[in-house]
């Protein structure tokens, strides 16, 4: 269970980080929730939660500015100190190939993934160091596993440079008790993934070797719940893949 702790997310009203908020909000966590534009799904999760809906803060915040990520983080950590910070936000897929695809877009794409978990991670170790503890979990992909499909090396390029930046993290923060890992899914059956081609979904499921079937939300959020928990406190600079075997180590 997670009394007494707070948890930071960003991309809280995708697929896979609604599921996720829903989880720590069943296990007593307390969750400020992270969103751009769009926060229908966090609007429905409070609905369902009301029981317990005074856990949950819910603060819009553009992850491309750097200014609201000091400013609005500067106004969470005046209330709480942040115990665990969950990362996950994204740019929809569009396909396009390497050489048609303009440096901006890769910016653009490293700009939300790394450099906003960066920015954020500057605010909030800190009072980690200080109370020797604390955990940060990244949502990558498990193309950074083996060879990359065709179409969208921005959207690598991005979890490639988010990868990177977690392991520097681990080995330099480890000393002070924070744990930093991240998990990697194949395709998760999310919105998100709905405009993928019906044959590139369906050739992938004939692939994986647990029950021939793509991802589901709950299955990325248990793992994220597992590393929230104590239970993981040994757990440092791993990428966890979640893929039912399609893509091994």
């Amino acid at each position: 269970m997670l009394e007494n702790k707070t948890i930071l997310v960003t991309g809280a009203n995708g697929g896979i980080g609604n599921e996720i908020a829903r989880l720590l909000v069943n296990n007593n966590a307390k969750v400020i929730l992270c969103y751009h534009k769009n926060r229908e799904n966090i609007d429905s999760l409070v609905k369902e939660q009301k029981e317990k809906k005074e856990n949950i803060q819910i603060q819009k915040l553009d992850l491309l500015k750097e200014k609201n990520i000091d400013d609005t983080l500067k106004k969470i950590l005046k209330k709480s100190s942040i115990d665990v910070f969950i990362h996950l936000p994204t740019f929809p897929h569009n396909h396009k190939d390497i050489m048609k695809t303009d440096w901006g877009d890769f910016q653009k794409n490293i700009d939300l993934q790394a450099k906003s978990l960066f920015n954020i991670s500057k605010h909030i170790v800190p009072e980690m160091k200080i109370k020797k503890e604390g955990k940060i979990i990244s949502v990558i992909t498990s193309y950074v596993v083996g060879k990359p499909p065709n179409g969208i090396s921005k959207y690598i390029t991005g979890k490639y440079t988010l990868l990177g930046i977690m392991k520097c993290m681990a080995v330099e923060l480890g000393k002070f008790g924070i744990n930093v890992n991240s998990v990697s899914p194949s395709i998760v059956e999310t919105a998100f993934t709905k405009k993928l081609p019906s044959k590139l979904k369906e050739m992938t499921k004939s692939q994986i070797p647990f029950e021939n079937r793509l991802a589901t939300p709950i299955d990325i959020a248990n793992v994220i719940l597992f590393l929230c928990k104590k239970d993981s406190d040994y757990i440092n600079g791993e990428n966890i893949l979640i893929s039912g075997g399609y893509t091994m180590h």
